[in-house]
């Protein structure tokens, strides 16, 4: 056997015994810790594209969020949040699966081989556009545990989330953004409104009457604003507001600064009405990926949505637990597919942990080392430019790993390797690879220990004819 291949499968069977022996939960069936009646309802909110600086509570000064601030100032803001991919469809889709991107097979919007072909120097390995039916998600265990399973808002993981285990929808299916936030909306599931009605309004109003409900079931909703992604339509109101506010600025700026002005004032609004249910309540907050480059406020974060930078994964993830008096930050790293098991346990749901490429998000009782675990990215795709990034590329074929403070991303058109201290160098400046070579083998065989655990393939070459496909 190959030494490298061999050392990689010890490094997985390491990997896997580790995971058994600091969760001794994850190789047997959990079962309720709640009583009927105390089962909590649970809010779960996902803004689009925002950025990791688009809103206060991570230092953000671009924009005002006073009420996403207010909530965030008493919950658990996760300070090393991650999403798993850098772009809409496959991130959502293991936000609700709990697998890795290799597992449920969405590895990216549209087609991997974006871009002008002439130009690329691999082949892409072949992504599907939607999520099997077959999958087992979030809400479809959820409803086994008599859960009302809403969604509301934007989708993109299938064609129509009642397949997919929610018990009732507004406005989702498979696009990635809406034709229009103005009212009519071309949207077959949303009627639409009177002329001029806002779309983020809107959905808070379908929200809030789903909410309103009380039919003895506990509720998990999936609140999931299209905004702020493209188009950049904002309320007028809002607008005159950020024109006042922003004088210097661009005005596709002061647009994009109403347009996080509505989710906020939208997200008070909703989280207002949540909160006279008389169960138990957990509320998260988070962004699907990255801000878009050349809109968003990624702060220090290099890169943007469609990269393995820190700028396109950070996500700022806040969680309010329920009965809970936690609050403060974490800087626990953990993975937005995290959040299933989290939900999961948190509801009393039965679950095996095994199923999962994910392990439930600590809390203040159950902190875990950040060196105990490995975080791992594989977008093995092409993305063509926008007009944040110079040259043909956001990004070509790549992948990453974070364990501890460091971080790898591995590029596969070349094999270049890039290694960051995110501790010391958290915008991700200079790369130490050369300098730490012990630190890049290591990472790189926990890459490859991951990648033959989850069967996640990489890009061959062009002249390869079964390459990637």
């Amino acid at each position: 056997m190959n030494p490298s291949r061999m050392t990689s499968l010890c490094l997985m069977s390491l990997v896997l015994s580790a995971c058994a022996t600091t969760d001794p939960l994850a190789s047997q069936s959990e079962s309720s810790t709640w009583s009927e009646d105390l089962k909590p309802d649970i809010l779960m909110v996902v803004i689009d594209d925002l950025g990791w600086a688009d809103v206060g509570f991570s230092g953000g000064r671009s924009h005002l969020t006073p009420r996403i601030d207010a909530f965030a100032g008493d919950a658990v803001f996760y300070a090393a949040a991650y999403a798993d991919a850098p772009n809409c469809a496959p991130s959502r889709c293991s936000m609700l699966t709990g697998l890795a991107t290799p597992q449920h097979g969405v590895l990216t919007v549209g087609s991997s081989r974006r871009g002008k072909p002439e130009l690329r120097k691999v082949e892409p390995v072949s992504s599907v556009r939607f999520l099997s039916p077959d999958v087992k998600t979030l809400p479809d265990r959820l409803r086994e545990n008599d859960y009302r399973t809403v969604h509301i808002g934007k989708f993109h993981v299938g064609p129509d989330p009642l397949d997919y285990g929610f018990t009732d929808q507004v406005a989702g299916s498979g696009a990635g953004h809406p034709k229009s936030y103005l009212s009519p909306y071309r949207n077959s599931a949303l009627s639409d409104g009177p002329e001029g009605e806002y779309l983020t309004d809107r959905l808070a109003d379908e929200a809030i009457e789903f909410i309103e409900i009380e039919d003895g079931r506990p509720l998990f909703m999936h609140l999931s604003f299209y905004s702020v992604h493209t188009p950049i339509q904002p309320r007028q109101d809002l607008l005159e507001h950020s024109k006042r506010r922003l004088p210097q600025a661009r005005r596709i700026e002061q647009r994009y600064d109403a347009m996080v002005s509505a989710v906020d004032e939208a997200f008070g609004r909703v989280i207002d009405v949540f909160e006279t249910r008389d169960r138990p309540k957990m509320i998260i907050f988070t962004s699907d990926h990255g801000g878009f480059g050349p809109l968003a406020d990624n702060g220090h974060l290099r890169g943007s949505k469609g990269m393995l930078y820190e700028g396109g994964i950070r996500v700022p993830l806040v969680i309010r637990w329920p009965e809970g008096e936690r609050s403060g930050t974490d800087d626990t790293p953990v993975i937005l597919r995290d959040l299933v098991p989290t939900i999961l346990g948190v509801t009393g749901t039965d679950h095996d942990r095994r199923e999962f490429d994910a392990h439930p998000i600590p809390s203040d009782e159950t902190k875990v080392s950040s060196d105990d675990r490995s975080l791992h990215w594989h977008f093995p795709v092409y993305l063509e430019r926008d007009s944040s990034v110079e040259g043909p590329w956001r990004t070509t074929p790549v992948a990453a790993v974070r364990q501890g403070d460091l971080k790898l991303i591995e590029f596969f058109e070349d094999g270049r390797l890039e290694l960051y201290d995110l501790h010391n160098d958290p915008s991700e400046s200079t790369n130490i690879a050369a300098s730490h070579p012990e630190h890049v083998t290591r990472l790189r065989f926990e890459m490859d220990a991951w990648r033959d655990a989850v069967g996640a393939r990489v890009p061959s070459s062009p002249l390869d004819s079964n390459g990637g496909m």
